[in-house]
């Protein structure tokens, strides 16, 4: 039965040690080959091999855990990579479902069916569970129905609370349409409140759309 060769004593420290305890040793080390230099002129052989050992020891382990984190980087790198072509190949898959899905709606609606069966499967058309918001006209929306969000420095801010004169020049950039301040949009969850309550405002309406359903 042969014996399995014994490691060196620095891949044995680098091995059995911790970064801590190395850097512990080798601080105890120097501290010992100081004291024995101040006292008897030179540092023993003994303790010189020993700050060699410990000093190799310190330099292994240091690779060992930069190799690991290396590793552990490509691995994470090569992981992204793996789900970054996943998310790109369910983004197309989702993609031709809907395509397909919006062209099996089309069908059904033009000629009035409310499913096709075949030997296993039937395609049905099914309400949505909630109506859609649908602004065809923005421009007939009255006003009560929009909001504006502004973005705008904090001193400027400032002084338009403090006062705003009839000819300040901050009046242009904050009723301009088409500028970087200010952005309108319509109020959706106004309109869709002001819909569902019977109101009829020109220019939006809630519609009930239809999904595709496999059974």
């Amino acid at each position: 039965m042969s014996c399995q060769p014994s490691l060196p004593l620095p891949q044995t420290l680098a091995t059995e040690m911790t970064l801590f305890e190395l850097d512990e040793s080798l601080s105890l080390l120097m501290e010992s080959a100081t004291e024995a230099a101040d006292n008897a002129g030179e540092i023993p052989e003994e303790l010189r091999q020993a700050l060699l050992d410990y000093c190799e020891a310190f330099g292994t382990k240091v690779d060992n855990i930069a190799n690991y984190i290396k590793s552990q980087e490509n691995e994470a790198r090569n992981a992204k990579a793996e789900i970054d072509r996943l998310q790109a190949r369910q983004a197309t898959a989702d993609k031709k479902v809907d395509r397909l899905k919006v062209l099996v709606k089309y069908f059904m609606q033009s000629r009035n069916l409310r499913a096709m069966k075949g030997r296993l499967n039937t395609i049905s058309l099914r309400k949505n569970s909630q109506d859609s918001l649908i602004v065809e006209r923005p421009d007939t929306i009255p006003s009560e129905y929009w909001r504006v969000s502004i973005t705008i420095g904090l001193p400027e801010w400032e002084e338009l609370l403090s006062y705003l004169p009839a000819q300040h020049p901050l009046q242009v950039p904050l009723t301009a349409d088409g500028n970087e301040i200010v952005r309108r949009d319509p109020d959706n969850a106004k309109l869709r409140s002001a819909l569902a309550s019977g109101r009829q405002i020109q220019g939006a309406e809630l519609r009930r759309g239809q999904h595709v359903r496999l059974t």
